[in-house]
């Protein structure tokens, strides 16, 4: 084959490559609005039939992203795809650390997580609202239970929580977290002294019960301060606040109100904002890797 034949070749299995990746991350974001719907527009009815729906879309993902195909693609791929500086060596490499642990993990169990996940939020919103932990209990006691099958996937760590770390600090160790903590502490507990004893400041206007949209549009001007794109994003209630991404064009943060705590709305804003300004940056051309 000569150089120009092996080229377009090469490119061709690229773009297949791409094709694939591109697939997969568009059924990861349609699960992405179905997990947003349940938490902003959901009616309570419809936990368990989003929760299979959900579990549907993780195995299809689960199970195109693991296939032979890709498996060999980016064997092929890496051999001419070199220079780690390149976007292409680089999406490579990512994908290929990806595909090494996805593999490890059956589709069925992909599945079953996601059913597992969507119960137990169910379940924890119930509880919130009857300050009852018995009824999110078994719930917990389930995703906890499969958290502990998803480490047995991988050979054996130092500690069973480098495994889940790894996702998403790779490299990293639960040794090197417990010495940050452990460096840290001193300094956390001199400080908390130092705040203890010094001279109380009036807070009671922060314990005020202020107008819910007020607060809510007072947030909503923070952020847009920050750079939040209103077109590019949107701000809505939930049980609890959260950032998703559905594109580089559609980054969306959710928030709650507290009666008599205003700050718990405002804070949630801005660090919600944080996370979708971090994904509203990704460069356009990034769409769908």
């Amino acid at each position: 084959m000569s150089l120009v034949h092996r080229r377009i070749f090469m490119s061709d299995k690229f773009n297949r490559f791409k094709e694939i990746v591109g697939e997969v991350s568009d059924i990861g974001h349609a699960a992405s609005v179905l997990g947003w719907d349940q938490q902003v527009n959901m009616p309570p009815g419809g936990g368990e039939a989003r929760g299979q729906q959900l579990a549907t879309l993780s195995k299809i993902a689960q199970e195109k992203f693991t296939s032979d195909e890709m498996g060999q693609l980016l064997e092929d791929l890496q051999k001419d795809y070199t220079d780690p500086e390149t976007d292409e060596g680089a999406i490579l490499r990512v994908a290929s650390r990806a595909y090494d642990k996805a593999r490890r993990v059956p589709p069925e169990f992909v599945a079953e997580q996601a059913i597992a996940a969507t119960k137990a939020f169910e379940a924890w919103v119930e509880a919130k609202g009857k300050s009852d932990f018995s009824i999110f209990q078994p719930f917990l006691e389930k995703n906890v239970e499969l958290v502990k099958r998803y480490v047995a996937f991988f050979p054996p760590a130092d500690h069973p929580y480098d495994v889940l770390l790894d996702d998403y600090e790779p490299g990293m160790k639960t040794a090197e977290v417990k010495e940050i903590f452990n460096n840290l502490r001193p300094k956390q507990v001199s400080l908390l002294k130092a705040i203890s004893e010094a001279k109380q400041v009036r807070d009671d206007f922060l314990h005020k019960k202020y107008n819910e949209q007020k607060i809510w549009n007072f947030s909503e001007k923070i952020i847009a301060k920050f750079g939040y794109d209103f077109n590019r994003g949107r701000q809505d209630k939930a049980p609890h606040p959260f950032e998703t991404t559905f594109s580089v064009n559609d980054v969306r943060i959710t928030n709650r109100f507290e009666p008599g705590n205003p700050l718990a709305t405002l804070f949630s804003a801005m660090h919600e904002c944080g996370h979708a300004l971090y994904e509203l940056g990704v460069a356009q051309e990034y769409e769908r890797t």
